[in-house]
């Protein structure tokens, strides 16, 4: 995103009016499809549309949830479950020395 844009001189002309909940989410979500652009750029190169940003920004959405579902299910069952064999989760830690 160039640093003169819309986006920021709408925030800055409404940040007085508008709450914090919605600042930080408007925030987010425009570093999010920021982000997923570059990554659409990076994988598709001179090819890359607005689409495939899109896409990608599902991919990473649908990721982050299935993330946080298997943290919750690891906090209730108090265990590592649901972890994958080929994750760093999934391996025998080495044990750590004595403080």
């Amino acid at each position: 995103m160039k640093i003169d844009n819309p986006f920021d001189k709408t925030m800055e002309i409404n940040r007085r009016s508008m709450d914090s909940i919605t600042r930080d989410a408007l925030i987010n979500v425009t570093d999010t499809l920021d982000f997923c652009w570059a990554a659409a750029k990076a994988v598709f190169e001179e090819a890359a549309t607005p689409e495939h940003a899109l896409q990608i920004c599902e991919m990473v959405m649908a990721n982050i949830a299935r993330n946080q579902d298997t943290a919750r299910n690891r906090v209730r069952t108090g265990g590592e479950s649901g972890a994958r064999a080929d994750t760093p989760q999934a391996r025998p830690r080495a044990k750590q020395p004595p403080d």
